[in-house]
């Protein structure tokens, strides 16, 4: 039936009009609305598909102009692919799809679309715990867009403000975060819709309270994330899912080692396995790997029976032999405990893995030898490490 459909459709477009051009565009903005509620592997899957449909149509002989117009929906593709694959914890075959985005942006000559892909590589860059690299990538976003009042000017002022947080530069944080409140007043309604190539006060809110978070400054980071809960959609479930793991990585930096333990593992639970992005566990995983053996507390991982999935527990170290709880009620967590033996080492073999699911398949434009990725067993932490900064999207 798929050769039949391909057959049929270059038959009708040998050339392709400005209608074609038109669905392209239509499509486009559905992919990136979809982003903001579909599963990335659902998601990654009609991306794949449409690309495909997308370089045959490019392959054909054009004039200057309908090229120069196919270029630039490549150039969003390309980033819609790379921001799913971020999200699916892919982070290497991201980046590779970042820079096919960034080629054809800037071959395709808009600022704007330049600055946006370059600000969603920063974004790959920052997941790839290279903060400084990220910081500077920001600044080049925000460069590329010139005078342009564009999404991805702000996108990438809001990521260089978490970037110098991180850093520990205040002063810095505080002035990034200021030119994106300025941008984002003067940006349309069109670019402030739920979509991927839309940014809002909701996103906004979002980032500077991990900005704060990582600042230690958890009365304001808390009423930042107040706020960024208000305005986001409920079926935005992975940024909703990340602010409410900045609540819990504030409560454990203000000490409140159960409460904050108890709030991550249930952001978890509460997430259907489809829904439990790489991203998501990644940024749990960190958060419990932030907490210190002080007070008798260490990190745990748990591997969930299902496939591919991780949840991230804290619990306080126990006798030997005993399973011990961040939160007394069995029925919530209970069921994800790791049990604690000699020597305050936990029987835990998942500790310090990759949060990449064992298989995605990745469109095919990226090289044979990354289609596939597999987590890697790590030795369980040593009381004692130093865990790795926390990141949050």
């Amino acid at each position: 039936m798929e050769q039949l459909r391909r057959q049929v459709t270059d038959s009708l477009t040998t050339s392709t009009s400005m209608a074609s051009l038109d669905d392209w565009d239509l499509l486009v903005a559905a992919h990136g609305r979809a982003t903001r509620y579909q599963p990335a592997r659902l998601l990654l899957d009609d991306l794949t598909t449409d690309f495909t449909d997308l370089s045959e149509a490019f392959a054909r002989p054009h004039p200057a102009s309908v090229t120069r117009r196919l270029t630039r929906t490549i150039a969003q593709m390309a980033g819609l692919i790379s921001l799913t694959l971020l999200k699916l914890g892919a982070r290497h075959a991201a980046r590779s799809w970042g820079r096919t985005a960034r080629l054809a942006a800037d071959e395709a000559g808009d600022p704007a679309l330049s600055s946006w892909v370059r600000a969603q590589d920063a974004y790959t860059i920052f997941y790839t715990f290279d903060v400084r690299q990220a910081a500077l990538v920001a600044q080049q976003a925000q460069a590329a867009a010139g005078r342009t009042v564009c999404v991805g000017a702000v996108l990438a002022a809001a990521l260089e403000a978490r970037a110098h947080a991180i850093l520990g530069h205040p002063t810095d944080a505080d002035t990034a975060i200021t030119r994106a409140e300025t941008i984002l007043s003067a940006l349309t309604p069109d670019d402030t819709t739920d979509s991927a190539f839309g940014y809002n006060e909701a996103q906004l809110r979002f980032h500077h309270g991990n900005a704060l978070t990582h600042l230690h400054d958890s009365r304001r980071a808390g009423e930042a994330q107040r706020r960024a809960l208000e305005l986001y959609p409920t079926d935005d479930y992975l940024d909703r899912a990340l602010v409410h793991l900045e609540q819990a990585a504030c409560l454990l930096h203000d000490g409140e080692i159960a409460a904050g333990a108890s709030h991550a593992a249930q952001v978890l639970l509460d997430l259907p396995a489809q829904q439990r992005d790489g991203i998501i566990v990644s940024r749990a995983r960190e958060i419990a790997q932030a907490v210190t053996p002080r007070d008798g507390w260490l990190p745990a991982i748990h591997r969930d029976p299902s496939p591919a999935q991780e949840l991230v527990v804290v619990r306080k170290s126990a006798e030997p032999g005993e399973v011990a709880l961040a939160d007394s009620e069995e029925k919530s967590i209970g069921e994800f405990g790791v049990q604690v033996v000699d020597g305050g080492v936990l029987d835990s073999p998942c500790l310090g893995r990759s949060a990449v699911p064992e298989d995605i398949t990745v469109p095919p434009r990226i090289p044979r030898s990354t289609r596939r990725f597999r987590t890697r067993r790590g030795p369980a932490r040593r009381p004692g490490c130093h865990a790795r900064r926390a990141h949050g999207r």
